[in-house]
């Protein structure tokens, strides 16, 4: 399940950044690595919440800084 969901959330952030998913890997920091704005962040939350069909939290990007961060969330919040 872990992969799976790296694998659809990888391709999430290469569409949101503009970047090859290759390049987005578990220790990929999102505005250190990727450098996301704000609203990249904005689009990138909303995206993660239809795709996966979970709410997140309204500052996740602020206490969540890397892709395996979010993908520990997601598989938290799909446990419930």
């Amino acid at each position: 399940m872990y992969s799976r969901v790296l694998t659809r959330l990888r391709l999430i952030i290469a569409e949101v950044a503009d970047v090859r998913s290759h390049v987005v890997t578990i220790n990929t920091y999102f505005q250190d690595d990727l450098k996301l704005s704000k609203n990249d962040l904005k689009e990138l939350g909303k995206r993660i919440e239809d795709e996966f069909d979970i709410k997140l939290p309204k500052k996740v990007f602020t206490e969540f800084n890397t892709v395996g961060e979010i993908v520990g969330l997601i598989e938290a919040e799909r446990g419930r």
